[in-house]
């Protein structure tokens, strides 16, 4: 473990793929310019920030959603929107290349097998405690799993 605190802590960011993010772009910039054209014209330029903060917001929430995979010192965190987990080493009794996710699996998910994803859609990795196991989005899941088990 020494080993980990000296290349400090490598963080893997998956975000959504392109091929979702650009239609959810169309849409937030679709929709903007009618809500702008059917809020009230008295205070013009209050209910103009107000929908134009409100785009921004869910164009940054949606567009650049990710899960972030931190290998730290003492524990693998996840961390998928405002929601972290952390999993120690020592509670960890193993580490696999998960399934490929289907692409409309987005967020935190409870799936059939009742273990907890933690998903972009691709490849994954499943970590497994004695207590829970949880499916993570990785790019390259196959060099993750062998980090986490050096």
């Amino acid at each position: 473990m020494a080993d980990r605190a000296d290349q400090g802590a490598p963080e893997l960011v998956r975000f959504l793929p392109w091929r979702i993010r650009i239609p959810i772009a169309v849409v937030i910039f679709g929709v903007m310019p009618v809500a702008l054209a059917s809020v009230p014209q008295e205070p013009v330029l209050l209910w103009r920030l107000l929908v134009v903060a409100v785009g921004v917001v869910a164009f940054n929430r949606l567009v650049y959603r990710s899960v972030v995979l931190r290998l730290e010192e003492q524990a693998v965190c996840i961390r998928l929107g405002r929601r972290t987990v952390e999993m120690p080493y020592e509670q960890i009794t193993g580490v696999a290349v998960g399934p490929r996710t289907e692409w409309w699996r987005i967020g935190r998910h409870r799936l059939d097998d009742g273990t907890t994803g933690y998903l972009m859609g691709g490849p994954s990795m499943r970590i497994t405690t004695a207590e829970t196991s949880v499916v993570v989005s990785a790019e390259e899941s196959y060099r993750v799993v062998g980090a986490i088990q050096r």
